[in-house]
């Protein structure tokens, strides 16, 4: 290459530079695009959230949890603790499926008051979600099942 065509391999590349953390920077390449932002619809059911969790990743919308978790702002660990839920036994999987989005009760089905029961015996885990649905008020619910 001589300096007659030496322009050519430059006007390829872009030049950027400014400040991270108050650190300057230089950056040769294209400029970065944001990654795509993934609309999720955010079901008041935890099983519902967890199952259109398990839809995308089985879909390959996504190919991981952490790629989830990038295109959704959602923490990672947060997405994992709800795809946890599914090990949940069918019936109850299923009672807490068959309960509408506008039923009070639905309040209660939160991850983290259903994260406990995923280790239990089936007829426990039942019995417990059931303690769950028929508390009257929030606090009381963490007291009864325990």
């Amino acid at each position: 290459m001589d300096s007659t065509n030496s322009g050519v391999v430059w006007d390829k590349f872009h030049i950027y530079q400014g400040h991270r953390v108050n650190i300057p920077y230089i950056q040769i390449g294209a400029k970065r695009k944001n990654p795509p932002c993934l609309k999720l619809e955010k079901h008041p059911n935890a099983i519902k959230r967890a199952l259109h969790y398990k839809e995308l990743l089985d879909s390959g919308q996504v190919d991981s949890q952490g790629e989830l978790s990038r295109l959704s702002g959602t923490p990672r660990t947060t997405i994992s603790a709800y795809l946890r839920l599914l090990g949940l036994d069918e019936e109850v999987r299923a009672e807490a499926l068959n309960l509408s989005d506008e039923n009070e009760r639905v309040a209660r089905l939160t991850e983290p008051r259903l994260r406990h029961l995923v280790g239990l015996q089936p007829a426990e885990q039942l019995r417990q979600f059931r303690a769950l649905l028929d508390a009257t008020e929030p606090h009381e619910a963490s007291r009864r099942i325990r």
